[in-house]
């Protein structure tokens, strides 16, 4: 596919303008004559839209009149002042007429998609986003009794085996292109857009994230582990082993670890990008034209985004589905060893993203609390020195605790506490994994200001009620 050159890639050639003005313009420029005047003496009639030169140069009318514009061209100008025609002179265009421009650039480039193809990007970006490398058309047999002619002769439950593999196999190269999609059709739409200077607000990296490295991981898993597999089975026309990808399994952690920076991010992703496409034209436009593309397969942008949390949720599924069909005992514990391996790997993603929303959690309660008057300052010098100690950092390690174990907001709540013998103070109360805040919530806001020094949690006896109302709530 030829590529579609850049606006601005180099100068025009000498006389395009003039040749463009020439042909679509209506206007020639007039050509001297051999005494020099614009026009053939005679009073020969002018074309069409060609004016006088008196008309449009200064003159002196008499010796003693000042200097003016020709009477008709003053009526012109007057003309073209009154309608903004004038060069430089008419209304500055409005925001709203700006972004009518953008979409209808916007959807000129998209026809020019639809109609050419998406235009190839430099070497580099086609690298690092992974866009058409690696294309295959797809697996050369629908089936697996395509690969094993003695099929009619298995067992049952060999067969079932058999399709349970097919089955991992299969879903892993669907799988594969429907990632192929975010880089081969929305990744490479969207950076031949901002090459133009559209979409410069939807960050290809913020909304696609690490999908490049996903791409890489699964097309080594395929080259090392399940395309073997399949070859060897061409090659021999024997079933497929299940202990033939025990070495791919066991190495899950490793070769999967770019998972976890996925899953910590896909929530923020899909936030973005629900809110481009509610809040954003251009990308609702965009979005919509590529849904509508062969290539997505009338697949939305959410789905797409959420498939590789999906997949790498569902490898023990697959192994499960083996395992169940396997009757030989080398085998199920082959795979037993390989549900375990995926299992551990999945429960560190989940320690991982459980820990990232705690964090998110203690830094939005720590936006909400105020810093901590420890004493009533009597000078300045006294004010900067308490400065530094009046600052409650949640966010800071425990002590007595691993750095791995963060603080978190168990339960928070509003309490009427004692105040002397009779009254009566009104707290709104943070409990945390290791202390407990008293603090007073500021009127029409949603701030707290800390108004007790934290108690410490093993100095608390804390209680479960029948009635949670009737105490924090979490």
């Amino acid at each position: 596919m030829q590529a579609f050159g850049s606006p601005d890639q180099g100068p025009l050639e000498p006389g395009f303008v003039a040749s463009r003005i020439e042909a679509y313009g209506g206007r020639r420029a007039p050509q001297p004559w051999a005494d020099g005047s614009l026009q053939p003496r005679g009073g020969v009639p002018q074309e069409p839209g060609r004016r006088r030169l008196q008309d449009l140069v200064l003159f002196n009318k008499s010796p003693g009149q000042s200097r003016g514009l020709s009477p008709l061209r003053l009526r012109e100008l007057e003309h073209d002042r009154k309608h903004g025609h004038l060069y430089g002179t008419g209304p500055p265009p409005s925001p709203k007429s700006k972004e009518v421009s953008r979409v209808e650039q916007l959807q000129a480039r998209l026809h020019t998609f639809s109609m050419f193809g998406i235009p190839r990007l430099p070497p580099e970006d086609r690298r690092r986003w992974e866009i058409g490398e690696g294309r295959d058309g797809g697996l050369a047999e629908s089936s697996w009794k395509e690969l094993v002619p003695g099929h009619e002769t298995m067992s049952r439950e060999l067969c079932h085996q058999q399709e349970a593999l097919w089955e991992l196999i299969s879903t892993e190269f669907i799988y594969v292109k429907k990632l192929k999609v975010m880089t081969d059709l929305l990744a490479a739409g969207l950076l031949n857009l901002q090459r133009v200077g559209l979409l410069m607000e939807v960050p290809a990296e913020i909304l696609f994230g690490n999908v490049p490295d996903l791409i890489r991981v699964h097309r080594s898993f395929w080259e090392e582990v399940l395309g073997p597999v399949l070859e060897e089975t061409r090659e021999s026309g024997q079933p497929m082993d299940p202990l033939s990808l025990q070495d791919g399994f066991l190495s899950f952690g490793e070769r999967f670890l770019p998972y976890v920076h996925y899953c910590l991010q896909v929530k923020r992703t899909m936030e973005f990008a629900r809110h481009q496409q509610e809040h954003n034209y251009l990308f609702q436009t965009f979005v919509k034209w590529c849904e509508k593309h062969k290539l997505s397969g009338r697949q939305q942008l959410g789905d797409l985004l959420i498939k590789p949390q999906q997949r790498v949720t569902k490898y023990p599924l697959l192994l499960r589905a083996v395992f169940k069909r396997s009757p030989d005992p080398r085998q199920r514990e082959a795979l037993g060893a390989m549900i375990s391996a995926v299992e551990s790997f999945l429960h560190h993603i989940n320690a991982q993203v459980r820990r990232g929303e705690e964090q998110d959690n203690l830094a939005a309660a720590a936006q909400r609390i105020g810093p901590y008057d420890v004493l009533e300052p009597s000078s300045e010098e006294v004010e900067k020195k308490l400065r530094p100690f009046s600052v409650l950092d949640l966010t800071t390690p425990m002590t007595g605790i691993t750095p791995h174990c963060t603080r978190q907001l168990l339960m928070e709540g509003a309490v009427r506490m004692k105040e002397g013998r009779e009254g009566k103070l009104d707290v709104y109360l943070f409990l945390f994994s290791d202390a407990l805040l008293v603090t007073k919530r500021q009127r029409k806001t949603d701030r707290a200001k800390v108004i007790r020094p934290p108690l410490m949690l093993e100095r608390l006896v804390c209680q479960s009620l029948r009635d949670p109302s009737t105490g924090l709530h979490p």
